[in-house]
């Protein structure tokens, strides 16, 4: 399949996604459907970054319709996380259970509050001609630079991962490894773009980027929690809140010494792919 046409497929079941999860956004029931919505938008901008080479500016409106839209989810889906996260914890906090309770029924509130939010957001008419944006930009998709293919989108994601990792200070910022994260996202789905039609290295590559994605993203989970639960702490929660400090502390400290090894299996992964 050419180049073009499976980015727009790849494109096209993002928007599906975006359309099939919304009823479950909207209901709240199982946070699992603000994921999978939050996915498929960031999916599209991800690759509607690496085929900028071969479509030029033909996406960028929607680029920003779906930058807006990220935004105006993150808060909420941060907070799925957080307590979820806490729940997990929280048993192994006796006798300090009560002040985890205290902590979660605080953010618990400001979900229910960001949520509302939330669900006036989709009934705007912004929201609306975003997906009628996304449906016409497909059918009018073509390609202005025909001598970019998709591996070669794939190979510009990683050289970029590859410098921002090698630019990291020995003791990187929590911002540097966030940000090294976002390229971590880019070049996984670059090289899952590229595997439609490069095969299986590039799955495997791809697999191996969703590694390094996941370890930073458990560091960047724990320096939500630890910022978040400071934030809330009352008298009666000092101790329990003093704990999943020290918990998201360690949890951080571990996926820093994880980054390495992630590291070179991309790397081991990216020669089998480009040889």
């Amino acid at each position: 399949m050419p180049a073009i046409d499976e980015l727009r497929a790849r494109l096209e079941r993002q928007l599906s996604e975006l359309e099939r999860s919304e009823p479950g956004v909207r209901d709240g029931a199982d946070p699992e459907d603000l994921h999978r919505f939050r996915v498929a938008a960031r999916r599209s901008r991800a690759m509607i970054r690496a085929s900028r080479p071969l479509v030029r500016d033909q996406l960028a409106a929607l680029d920003r319709e779906l930058r807006w839209l990220g935004s105006a989810t993150g808060p909420v889906r941060d907070l799925d996380v957080l307590i979820g996260r806490l729940r997990k914890l929280q048993p192994s906090l006796e006798p300090d259970q009560a002040g985890v309770e205290s902590i979660i029924a605080a953010l618990e509130l400001e979900r229910l509050e960001r949520r509302d939010a939330l669900v006036a957001l989709l009934d705007t008419m912004r929201y609306r001609e975003l997906l009628d944006r996304f449906a016409e930009t497909m059918s009018g998709l073509h390609v202005v630079q025909h001598r970019v293919s998709l591996e070669q989108l794939a190979r510009k994601e990683l050289r970029r991962l590859r410098d921002g990792y090698h630019d990291l200070d020995k003791h990187p910022s929590d911002e540097d490894l966030h940000a090294l994260r976002i390229r971590a996202k880019h070049a996984r789905y670059s090289a899952e773009l590229a595997a439609t039609t490069g095969g299986e290295r590039f799955s495997d590559l791809a697999f191996a980027l969703s590694d390094v994605q996941d370890v930073i993203g458990a560091h960047q989970d724990a320096v939500v929690a630890e910022q978040r639960v400071r934030s809330l702490v009352r008298e009666e929660a000092r101790l329990a809140a003093g704990r999943i400090v020290e918990r998201e502390r360690t949890r951080r400290k571990k996926a820093r010494a994880a980054l390495p090894a992630a590291m070179k299996a991309v790397e081991r992964r990216a020669t089998a792919a480009f040889g």
